[in-house]
């Protein structure tokens, strides 16, 4: 697995990736425990047998149960590493989708937010014109009221 795949998995994921290889490794260590076992009677007997005929027979047993013990070990880390690409492309596509959703969200609530922004502003920009609207018109009649109570003022300003 490629260490740029590693390096953007999650701690649990990775967790759980050593988990499996840790069991796997123990579970290897304790068949080639029982296998070691096995070789060192083996080798007893090859040690007793009379013959070299008898001593070739026991050897090739023995090679046969370690070829067979490393095509099961090679079986299970080909089969371990299957695993954990599938787990890694399955939790990429995961990722890739709920940020797909989470981006598409993001831009949903910006567009909701300028549209409600953009409104509060034209609604605002409204109510401030109605408000120098309203100003002026009562500046104007102020003057118009001031004009006839007081023409002799309007001079002065």
């Amino acid at each position: 697995m490629p260490d740029r795949e590693l390096r953007r998995m999650r701690r649990a994921e990775l967790v759980e990736i050593i988990l499996a290889l840790k069991q796997t490794e123990d579970r290897l260590r304790a068949e080639n425990a029982a296998l070691s076992a096995q070789l060192q009677e083996r080798q007893i007997h090859i040690e007793n047998a009379g013959s070299i005929a008898q001593a070739a027979l026991e050897l090739n047993k023995v090679f046969e149960a370690a070829q067979a013990a490393a095509d099961e070990y090679v079986a299970s880390v080909r089969a371990a590493n299957k695993n954990t690409d599938a787990a890694a492309n399955a939790l990429r596509a995961q990722a890739e989708a709920e940020a797909e959703q989470i981006l598409a969200q993001a831009q949903t609530e910006a567009a909701n937010l300028k549209a409600r922004t953009q409104k509060e502003c034209d609604e605002q920009a409204e109510a401030a014109a109605r408000s120098r609207a309203q100003t002026e018109a009562d500046c104007k009649a102020m003057l118009a009221r001031t004009q006839q109570e007081n023409p002799a003022a309007l001079g002065r300003l």
